[in-house]
C-alpha cells in the first residue's frame, strides 16, 4: 500500500525526471550541452511546492511527504494532443531524500500550448493515486501523525498560454499549493489508529480531492 519500496527505483528514470545525455539543464530551464554551447530546444516544466514540501504548511500542519502516481501529464497545444508532449506511468514526490525533477519534452511540436493536463490514478507503482504524510496538532496536545490516501481516479486540467517558437524553446512551472487542501481537513473527526489519524474514504475525502484539484496551478511568481 506505500509508495515508498518502488520510490528509489522510479525516481531517477522516469520520463520527465532522467537526465539527456550530454545535456545539462540549468536553473532558468535552459540546457548546454557537454561543449558548452546551448542546446536547449522543446518544452520544459517545472515542479515547486509553495509552501515548501517537506514542511511546515500551516501553524497545525507539517507534511513529511507527498506522492502522487501520474498516470500522464500532457501539454496539449492549440493544434491538438500530441504523444511528444506527454509523459506517462510515473510518481512525483516530495520528501526529505527527493524532489521532482524538470519535465522535458525535447521533441514538442512548434506552436502556442494552452493547457497542461494531468491524471492520478492507482497502477503498477502503488494502490494509490496519491499519498501525504504529515503530523497534525491541536492546543495543549501533542501532534499526532496523519495520512490521507485515495486510490480514486483524479483528473484536472491547468490553463496556459505559451509559444515555443521553431528551433526554440519554452518553458512553464506548475505550482503545488497544498495549504487549502490540508487546512479544510477536520482532523478531530478522523479514524485514529495504530499509524496515527487516516483519511482514507467519507465525505471528507471527497471534499479534499475538489481541493486538491485546486492546489495544481500555474506558477506565474
Amino acid at each position: 500500500m506505500r509508495f515508498f519500496g518502488v520510490l528509489m527505483v522510479f525516481a531517477a528514470c522516469h520520463n520527465g525526471g532522467g537526465a539527456t545525455p550530454g545535456v545539462d539543464a540549468s536553473p532558468d530551464g535552459t540546457t548546454g550541452g557537454s561543449d558548452g554551447s546551448q542546446t536547449a530546444l522543446g518544452m520544459f516544466v517545472t515542479w515547486r511546492a509553495d509552501p515548501a514540501l517537506p514542511g511546515v504548511v500551516t501553524d497545525k500542519i507539517t507534511v513529511t511527504d507527498a506522492t502522487f502516481q501520474l498516470d500522464h501529464l500532457q501539454i496539449v497545444g492549440d493544434a491538438g494532443n500530441d504523444a511528444r508532449t506527454t509523459h506517462s506511468k510515473y510518481l512525483l514526490t516530495w520528501d526529505s531524500q527527493a524532489k521532482p525533477s524538470q519535465e522535458r519534452f525535447p521533441d514538442a511540436p512548434v506552436g502556442v500550448y494552452s493547457k497542461i493536463s494531468l491524471v492520478m490514478m492507482t497502477g503498477s507503482l502503488s494502490d494509490n493515486a496519491y499519498e501525504i504524510h504529515g503530523t497534525w496538532t491541536d492546543s495543549n496536545m501533542p501532534a499526532k501523525r496523519f495520512e490521507v490516501r485515495d486510490n480514486a481516479t483524479l483528473s484536472l486540467s491547468i490553463d496556459c498560454d505559451e509559444e515555443l517558437p521553431a528551433a526554440g524553446t519554452a518553458s512553464l512551472a506548475i505550482k503545488v499549493d497544498l495549504k487549502d487542501a490540508l487546512n479544510g481537513i477536520d482532523f478531530r473527526l478522523l479514524e485514529d489508529e495504530d499509524n496515527g489519524l487516516e483519511l482514507k474514504d467519507g465525505p471528507q475525502l471527497v471534499e479534499f480531492r475538489d481541493r486538491l484539484k485546486k492546489a495544481f496551478k500555474l506558477n506565474d511568481d
